[in-house]
């Protein structure tokens, strides 16, 4: 089996009852809550060339899973959600977007922010400093984040929550609420398919710990990357990252219910 992830090769256009465009965008449609219906697609993000060996061998150094799962099996657990994806209607032009699998550990722990604080923010530093050398990530709020998130209600969310209880998961990260707030991002997810739930804190930590370079654009502008499937205990105001020139920074700002181009939200698929 080929180590490489490769770009779904999809038709061009979605079809017919898709809920997903031509280049994998979640249609906005059937919304109250703040969203561009149409986009000029200006902040875009390109699909990371992922190899499952290195992948696997980012994530073992931070998660150290080599005892719960091989690369073998990420891959072929990966490959199934991917397989499962192209046979859904409704869902496969999702591919034609950025996707990136991941691997979180089985772990049952008592506060989301002091896992961020404690594990995974420092697995995207480890990753992503390795990866470029030369260029930085940085969290911007110096604060503890203990005590900072809720699972967003009616996200899903808890559903990777209650899965990383049980076992190691796999799980891809679709990067795909392009153009929504954050308020838009949970009203959508609500009429998507079951398998599709919001991404938050340790799923979005986990994709760029195995792809490192996700925001990464030499000839163009990537978006601000929301943690909508995480509710923060500020009104109005959640968690981010973001590409700053080639380093990338983890921060919380107020989005006041709002939209903006340069924002995004993203969805995981677990199997």
């Amino acid at each position: 089996m080929s180590a490489d992830v490769q770009q779904a090769s999809l038709s061009n256009s979605a079809s017919e009852n898709s809920l997903f465009d031509k280049y994998g965008r979640c249609e906005p449609t059937g919304l109250t809550e703040a969203a561009h219906t149409q986009s000029r697609h200006y902040f875009s993000l390109l699909q990371p060339e992922i190899s499952y060996a290195e992948s696997y061998a980012r994530l073992n150094a931070s998660f150290d899973i080599a005892g719960m799962i091989s690369e073998q099996e990420f891959e072929q657990r990966a490959n199934t959600i991917i397989e499962q994806i192209k046979q859904d209607n409704e869902l496969r032009a999702m591919l034609n977007g950025v996707h990136v699998p991941f691997i979180l550990p089985k772990a049952d722990y008592s506060d989301i922010g002091s896992a961020m604080d404690d594990i995974y923010l420092p697995a995207v530093n480890k990753s992503f400093s390795e990866f470029f050398p030369e260029h930085e990530f940085t969290n911007h709020f110096s604060n503890s984040l203990s005590g900072r998130f809720n699972v967003a209600k009616n996200s899903r969310h808890e559903n990777l929550i209650d899965a990383m209880k049980g076992d190691v998961v796999v799980g891809i990260y679709f990067p795909c609420l392009l153009e929504y707030s954050v308020p838009a991002a949970r009203e959508r997810i609500m009429s998507l398919p079951e398998a599709c739930m919001l991404a938050g804190g340790y799923d979005t930590a986990a994709a760029f710990v195995a792809a490192p370079d996700l925001l990464l654009r030499k000839d163009g502008y990537p978006p601000l990357l929301w943690l909508s499937g995480l509710d923060s205990t500020t009104d109005n105001a959640e968690f981010h990252f973001e590409a700053y020139g080639y380093d990338l920074t983890f921060n919380r700002r107020a989005h006041l219910d709002q939209v903006a181009e340069y924002w995004a939200s993203a969805l995981v698929v677990l199997g």
